[in-house]
């Protein structure tokens, strides 16, 4: 007996979308950037697919306010750790021991299975929106987001690097389609890994600033007193990872004071790194301590104020697979003065002030040039508004309707 098209039997039933987000921390980086995407699905008027995204119980409420029409969660317990990962884990919270550990661990790798979580939810592909994958044997989508260790293998532990050399190029080639947000990417994953390029799909990425609530005059005024921010400050959104390149900037704050007027004050965010240490100790040694602040993890409503508030974003990062920050400083209407590595010139167009990322001296330039301009300003603004056109979350989710689409029905 003939089985019916596949295209036919999706006529009677929805297609039902795992998307895979099991991760340590959801609040940073590609976590907001699947916030967006969840939320950009549900406003889809739609009736042919459904969307259940994978967390650990645990994170259901950072997701939740962003869920509705065809989107789920589902929260799965997280494995307790054994005795011996938890002897693991108190190790490599005492700095020696960490490093110690990091010099003698074996460098071993593997390739985890699925659970059969999406296959018990009778799900119909399932989507790696990160760089976390397993195999499974229903049809895939894969986002490496970059192949920064390729390109930097220092920044990397050996195990690490091994982990990454063998899931990486594992989960792109039994996916059905890998995923990418930029041109740059695209060409890099495919030299690399010798991908097919029909294989690898550009989809570029809104921001989670579209599917968060405005804050008010009030919002702001409340967060700049209670972080205690200068009048006028630089933004660097991101967590202290060597790759981040923050030391850059200290260099450019040590050569500003050392010209005419006093140099300007740098806020830094994100989750505290082991990393975060040795940029400190840099800024006291650079004597530019003072100038800046580490104000650690902050919740959607503070950095929304942040960027409301600041002068400019800074983005000096050495490596990077979109970018994301430079497009949510668009969306809040600010300049921004980033790297010219990897994909970043591509993101921001003729929309920001770029310099190489090893330069402090260009830095600084900029950093002058924007504080001495209001017209610059204005006009990186407005082009930054431009470049937005071609990245909306509502067109992110809809291309993602149909790969989704377009697997099921192969």
């Amino acid at each position: 007996m003939n089985k019916a098209p596949k295209d036919e039997v999706l006529q009677s039933r929805k297609l039902k979308v795992a998307i895979e987000f099991r991760v340590e921390e959801p609040r940073q980086g590609v976590g907001t950037a699947v916030l967006a995407l969840l939320h950009g699905l549900s406003q889809l008027e739609q009736k042919e697919q459904e969307y259940v995204l994978l967390v650990w119980d645990t994170h259901l409420d950072f997701f939740r306010p962003y869920v509705s029409g065809n989107c789920s969660l589902v929260g799965i317990p997280k494995p307790a750790l054994s005795a011996k990962s938890r002897w693991k884990a108190a190790l490599r919270n005492i700095s020696f021991l960490q490093w110690l550990y990091t010099k003698l661990r074996p460098v071993s790798a593997r390739i985890p299975a699925s659970d059969g979580t999406a296959e018990r939810l009778g799900c119909d592909l399932v989507h790696f929106p990160s760089q976390v994958g397993y195999t499974t044997d229903l049809p895939t989508i894969y986002q490496p987001w970059d192949l920064q260790h390729r390109h930097y293998p220092k920044f990397f532990s050996p195990q690490d690097y091994r982990v990454r050399e063998t899931q990486y190029p594992a989960f792109c080639e039994r996916a059905r389609f890998v995923c990418v947000q930029t041109e740059w990417t695209k060409q890099d994953v495919v030299t690399q890994y010798g991908l097919d390029p029909n294989k690898v799909v550009v989809i570029r990425w809104g921001t989670a600033f579209e599917a968060y609530s405005q804050p008010s005059a009030e919002d702001i005024e409340g967060v700049r007193q209670d972080l205690v921010l200068p009048e006028q400050f630089f933004l660097y959104p991101a967590i202290c990872w060597p790759h981040k390149n923050h030391a850059v900037i200290l260099r450019a704050l040590a050569l500003l004071k050392t010209r005419k007027g006093p140099a300007p004050h740098v806020v830094f965010t994100g989750k505290p790194a082991e990393y975060q240490k040795t940029v400190e100790a840099l800024a006291q040694e650079l004597g530019v301590a003072d100038k800046v602040s580490f104000l650690g993890f902050t919740t959607s409503s503070q950095i929304q104020v942040l960027f409301h508030l600041a002068t400019a974003l800074l983005f000096p990062s050495h490596f990077e697979g979109l970018g994301l920050p430079i497009l949510e400083a668009f969306r809040a209407g600010l300049p921004v003065i980033s790297s010219n590595a990897t994909v970043l010139s591509e993101v921001t167009g003729d929309a920001a002030l770029l310099f190489p990322p090893n330069s402090p001296e260009e830095l600084a330039d900029a950093m002058e040039k924007i504080l001495a301009s209001p017209e610059l300003r204005e006009k990186l603004s407005a082009r930054g508004a431009k470049v937005l056109e071609n990245y909306s979350i509502e067109e992110t989710a809809r291309q993602f309707f149909r790969l989704y689409r377009r697997i099921a029905i192969a």
